[in-house]
């Protein structure tokens, strides 16, 4: 893709995710008519996702055609086969079911192995995290940046339960006891994508989760990444999206702490 087409798509990743974000905010504050449905243990899925993610699919297939995975309705191959829209119509639903305002919608836009654009908007606030490769990282127009700490004992650092692979909840909890007890103050905001943002605008200085899915991950991913932070996965690797496995982090950190998570998660 040439330049005017990312910034073509950046502006329809925009527009998409507004799309989605009108239709969450309608059944968020109509609760009692909103449904769930259990996909599996922990992982509930809602009429909000699902009409988000069709609204927002016919409309990036009709402006930018190209393959498409989301998290409700799986893919759509297109002509353009080394192109694809990745998307996540609802992050966070476990806190949207529950009354919580912290969930958000995440669009990326992937060139074979590249992330191009990232858009991330926080449903309830009515922020808007992007970037495009190359061309830095913004919130609502405003450039931002990752933090400077790298001091575990005052840093503020998000992660998330490994809820879909319980399998590795002894070693999760073995690494999150270990930063815990460097003095770091630890959160669980229930939204991957968001908490990634935090980190890229210095509302946390680092994230670790595993167990994640691509759309939980590409478009926070490009955006931490052009603010200047650094994300692999739990062995230094690029291979997050493949893995599910992701740390996010600011420059100063990002050693330390993917010294103590590969330790950890070494035999796996």
């Amino acid at each position: 893709m040439d330049d005017k087409e990312i910034e073509f798509a950046l502006s329809c990743a925009k527009e998409a995710a507004k799309i989605g974000a009108k239709i969450i905010k309608k059944y968020f504050l109509e609760k009692p008519k909103n449904e769930i449905e259990m996909k599996g243990i922990s992982d509930w899925v809602t009429e909000a996702d699902k009409k988000s993610e069709e609204e927002i699919k016919k409309f990036l297939l009709s402006e930018f055609p190209a393959n498409f995975l989301g998290e409700e309705f799986g893919s759509v191959r297109s002509t353009k086969k080394n192109i694809s829209w990745i998307v996540d119509p609802l992050d966070g639903t476990k806190n949207f079911t529950k009354g919580i305002d912290i969930f958000c919608v995440s669009i990326a836009l992937k060139e074979e192995n590249s992330i191009k654009v990232g858009v991330v908007l926080d449903v309830m606030r009515d922020e808007m995290f992007y970037a495009c490769e190359g061309l830095g990282a913004f919130l609502n127009e405003k450039k931002i940046s990752v933090s400077e700490n790298s001091d575990f004992s005052s840093a503020l650092i998000g992660t998330g339960m490994p809820f879909r692979i319980k399998e590795f909840v002894n070693l999760y909890l073995e690494s999150y006891k270990e930063i815990f007890l460097k003095g770091a103050g630890i959160r669980n905001i229930g939204a991957a994508a968001l908490e990634i943002c935090y980190v890229a605008c210095g509302r946390l200085d680092a994230f670790w989760e595993l167990g994640l899915s691509p759309w939980d991950m590409a478009a926070g991913a490009l955006i931490l990444s052009e603010a200047g932070g650094i994300v692999s996965d739990f062995w230094g690797k690029q291979n997050w999206l493949e893995t599910g496995c992701i740390i996010a982090s600011n420059k100063k950190l990002y050693e330390p702490l993917l010294s103590i998570i590969s330790k950890h998660f070494e035999k796996i």
